[in-house]
Order: structure tokens, then sequence, then C-alpha cells
């Protein structure tokens, strides 16, 4: 076996650490409760989940004496600096609502080669598929096109069974066992999506990423003079698929964070809104209230619901940046790039960059 050949049989191989990048989506076996957290977690829970630990760690310092309750001026010193701290959410507001318009508006001509690019898009996914019409789900369009790649890649199952070749049979039947497994993993998660984007972007998030894209280029290529014109032509248009499906989850990604973006600007007004006015009644309020309750430890306790109410906008914000973050850190790996993976041809096998 030559050289060349070990280096496709360990560099470009299509296995468990190659299809996991970490960048892509931290690797498939993550902790469920990290991914529920970051991603697939409903942010009102999540964020109520960071209202009870505020509501605590107030409570805790409070009973333990170093809030001094019975004191007006620094609780309301410390609702009054979170007030304050507030006001800057509305200019954060007025900052995400101009960028979403910003890819919202436009005149006749824009709108209408922005319709054409995506009618042109379903077209080509139509052809590629052979599907009269595609659907307009998002969830069901993926699946589409996911469900194709592994139809085609189960093409080249017979010709990895040829015995001439045993190198080759054993590089391609790992190919198609990775696309297909993977394949039966996102499709699974599709079939089980609701129609909002987000369920459909979250199916595909991390899989399908550039790494099967480079081995099947890298495997056409290294093969063209053994593999019939057949397979050839299978593997042109797997890498279509490919480039396609890549396509369809930036384009869903674009989407959602359109979508996610505009709903957060609502939820921050929403609660924005009643944090502020509260916040003043409490502070206008707070001597009244000590000499209603008297006791010092359920002064702890308002003391700490109030303080946990006027930084439900610092929560609500921060639960919502994590998911946006995390969906634009784990689809970084646009078309045929595979961020932090080298694929070496010394026949060492895959490496990941550190930073």
């Amino acid at each position: 076996m030559s050289a060349d050949e070990r280096s496709i049989g360990t560099s470009e191989r299509i296995d468990d650490e190659v299809s996991r990048s970490d960048l892509v989506h931290a690797r498939l076996r993550e902790s469920p409760l990290k991914r529920w957290f970051l991603l697939d977690g409903n942010r009102y829970a999540i964020a109520g989940l960071f209202s009870v630990v505020v509501f605590a760690t107030c409570a805790v310092i409070g009973l333990a004496g170093y809030i001094p309750v019975t004191d007006p001026t620094t609780a309301t010193t410390l609702v009054g600096s979170i007030v304050g701290g507030t006001l800057p959410f509305i200019t954060i507001v007025l900052a995400i609502n101009q960028l979403v318009l910003s890819q919202e508006l436009g005149w006749p001509g824009d709108l209408e080669d922005r319709f054409e690019s995506m009618a042109a898009f379903r077209r080509e996914v139509e052809e590629a598929t052979e599907t009269p019409v595609s659907p307009a789900a998002p969830a069901d369009f993926l699946q589409l096109v996911v469900d194709s790649v592994v139809d085609r890649t189960e093409q080249l199952r017979p010709i990895a069974g040829q015995p001439d070749d045993p190198h080759r049979a054993a590089v391609l039947e790992d190919f198609v066992d990775a696309v297909a497994n993977e394949g039966a993993i996102v499709s699974r998660s599709l079939e089980d999506a609701d129609f909002g984007t987000f369920d459909a972007l979250s199916s595909v998030l991390g899989h399908f990423n550039g790494a099967h894209l480079y081995a099947a280029r890298r495997i056409r290529t290294h093969y063209a003079d053994e593999l019939s014109d057949e397979a050839i032509e299978t593997f042109d248009l797997l890498v279509d698929l490919l480039g396609l499906l890549a396509i369809a989850r930036q384009t869903f990604k674009t989407l959602y964070m359109q979508y996610e973006l505009a709903h957060l600007s609502k939820v921050l007004l929403v609660v924005g809104f009643p944090t502020l006015l509260g916040g003043g009644i409490f502070m206008m309020t707070y001597t009244r209230i000590i000499d209603a309750v008297g006791t010092p430890w359920v002064l702890v306790l308002v003391v700490s619901a109030v303080v946990t109410f006027v930084f439900l906008p610092f929560v609500v914000l921060l639960v919502y940046t994590f998911r946006i973050a995390s969906i634009t850190s784990r689809t970084a790996d646009f078309g045929p790039f595979v961020p932090r993976v080298e694929f070496r041809e010394d026949g060492k096998g895959l490496e990941e960059n550190a930073d």
C-alpha cells in the first residue's frame, strides 16, 4: 500500500473523530443538560431559574446580616443602581430593531432579487432531489435534503463491497456508514420537530459539517480512475447536495436570528417597563414598608424579591444571548470549511487547533 493510500485511509476518513468538530457542535457526546441550557431549553424557564438563583443569593446574604435591610438608604441605593442600569436597555432594544429592520426593509428591486434568489435555490434543490415541489416548512425542507444525501450515499455501498480493492472498500464503507448514521440522527430529530424555525435548525446543529463535503471530494478525486462513471456522478451529486444543505442551514439560521432578535426586543420592553415602575415605587415607599413590616427576616425577603424583579431585564438578555451566541458558534462551519480541524496529510489523522 502506497503512502498516498495510507493518507487517504487515515486523514480523510470520516469517522467519529472527523465528524465531531469542537467548534461546530461541541461533540455529540456533550451533556444533554448543557445543550438544553444553551439551545433547546425554554428561555422563559431558564430565565426563571436564573431569577431563583438571584433571589436565593440575595436572601442568603441578607439573612446572614450583610445587608442592613432596616436602613432604607442601603436598600434603595441598591435598587436604584440596578434601575439606573436598566435604562440603557432602551438603546439596546433600538439597536436590535434597527438590525432586524435593515434585513427586512428594501425597495422593489432589492426585494425582487431576494425573492428570485430564494426561488432559484428552491428550484435547484428540487432538481437535485428530483422533487416536483419542495416543502415550505423548514423541518420538512431540511428532511428532504438530508434524506436525499443519505439515499445518494447509500448508492455507493455496493461499490464499497467490491473485493478488488480492500482499501478503497474500507474507505467507502466508513464514509457511507458515517453519513448514513448522521443522517438517521438528523432525520429522527426532524420528524419530531415542530414547524418552527428553531426546531428545524436545532436538528442540524453540528451535523453534516464541511468534513463530509471535504471527504466526498477527496475520495472522488483520489479514486477517479478506479470508480465507474455512475459512481463519479453519484459523488458529484452528493457534493452538490451537501452544499445545498449547508446553504439551507445558514438560511434558516438567518430566519431564526431575525425572529429571535425581534422577539428579544419585545420581551425586553415588556419586562423593562414594569421593572422601572416597580423599582421607582419601591424606592419611594420602602421607609413605610419598614414601618409596616418591622420583622428583619421578612424585610430581607422583600428586598430580595424586589432586587430579583428589577434584575429581570438583565436575566432575559443573558439567556437569549446564550442561545444566539451558541447557534452562531455551532454553525460557523459554512460550506466546505471545518473550523479548528486540520486534515493532516502525513498519515497521522485529524488534528484540532487549541484556540
